[in-house]
């Protein structure tokens, strides 16, 4: 199914229902918990992947080196579990990226991202990735992987 996942509703209630990656979809954690739970059956689990500050972000620098706009983007690990619970669920379950993860995680684009440039090097492209290749190992090891998490919720409505 392709669609606008933030208008989609699942013609049949779900027992699981997933968003790993894409909170953007419901404007943030609290709107995608809104999104999929239009899906799903009562007693059924929502899984949401989020990231969190792993420590606080000392600059704007570091901020948008991690994807954000601003610090208020993300909570703390202790502000989102708070954000779930205050919007009606509890938390059963998380895996969360330790650092060795988050580094095979972004070293495995890395990599993608070289494949591509040595099969196309003359692609329209290629100058763009060429520099995100140059650029995001640097600004892993210098940011994300110190002050960025994130992990996998499961959810129960309270």
């Amino acid at each position: 199914m392709h669609d606008d996942a933030a208008g989609y509703v699942h013609p049949e209630k779900v027992d699981v229902a997933a968003c790993v990656g894409a909170t953007w979809i419901g404007g943030g954690v609290v709107g995608t918990i809104d999104i999929l739970a239009r899906a799903l059956r009562p007693g059924g689990m929502l899984l949401v992947g989020e990231p969190y500050w792993r420590r606080e972000p000392p600059d704007q620098e570091t901020v948008a080196a991690c994807h954000a706009t601003a610090r208020d983007d993300f909570d703390d690990l202790p502000g989102l579990i708070r954000r779930v619970q205050a919007h009606g669920w509890d938390v059963v379950e998380m895996v969360l990226a330790d650092q060795d993860s988050w580094d095979r995680y972004a070293a495995a684009h890395w990599l993608t991202l070289r494949r591509w440039l040595d099969a196309q090097p003359d692609d329209d492209l290629a100058e763009g990735f060429r520099q995100e290749l140059t650029e995001d190992p640097v600004r892993h090891v210098r940011y994300r992987r110190e002050y960025l998490g994130w992990g996998v919720f499961a959810l129960l409505r309270r």
